[in-house]
C-alpha cells in the first residue's frame, strides 16, 4: 500500500494524457469486508472469535464481514480496540468503511483515543464509556 506522499508523487507526475488517475488500484481502498478479514488475516483470528468477543448476534456479525451490511461506527472502534490497532489504524479502518475519523473534542471518541493509545482492552473501554455516560 501507498503513503499518502507517495500517492500525491504519483499525482504530480501524470499528465493529462495519462488518463484518470482514480482507475490505477493504487489510488483506490479496498472494500470494506475484505479489508475486515485482512485484518483477521493479519492476527490470525477467526470471524466467530472476533463475534463473540465483541458480544453482536453471530448472524449479523457474519454480515458485517462478509459485506452485506455496512459496519457501524461503534462497531469499527471497538474492534480497533479490540485487534490492538493504533490511532493511524483505527483512522484507516473507519475511512475505508466511509465513517468519520476520531475526533478529540467528542467525548466518546475522546475515550476511543485514550483506549487505544494506552493499549486498553475492550472490556476497560467498556468501563471507561460507561464512566463518561456514553
Amino acid at each position: 500500500m501507498n503513503s499518502t506522499e507517495q500517492l500525491l508523487h504519483q499525482i504530480r507526475q501524470r499528465t493529462a494524457d495519462d488518463g484518470p488517475f482514480w482507475e490505477d488500484a493504487a489510488f483506490s481502498c479496498p472494500p470494506p469486508a475484505i479489508y475486515l478479514n485482512g485484518l483477521l488475516a493479519e492476527r490470525g483470528l477467526e470471524k466467530q472469535h472476533v463475534i463473540r468477543m465483541l458480544g453482536l448476534d453471530r448472524t449479523y456479525g457474519y454480515q458485517l464481514f462478509n459485506g452485506a451490511r455496512r459496519p457501524t461506527r461503534t462497531f469499527l472502534i471497538r474492534l480497533a480496540v479490540l485487534l490492538g490497532l493504533d490511532l493511524d489504524g483505527t483512522d484507516r479502518l473507519l475511512q475505508i468503511c466511509r465513517r468519520q475519523p476520531l475526533y478529540p473534542r467528542f467525548r466518546e471518541d475522546a475515550a476511543a483515543i485514550f483506549a487505544i493509545e494506552k493499549h486498553l482492552s475492550l472490556e476497560q473501554l467498556d468501563a471507561l464509556l460507561e464512566n463518561i455516560h456514553e
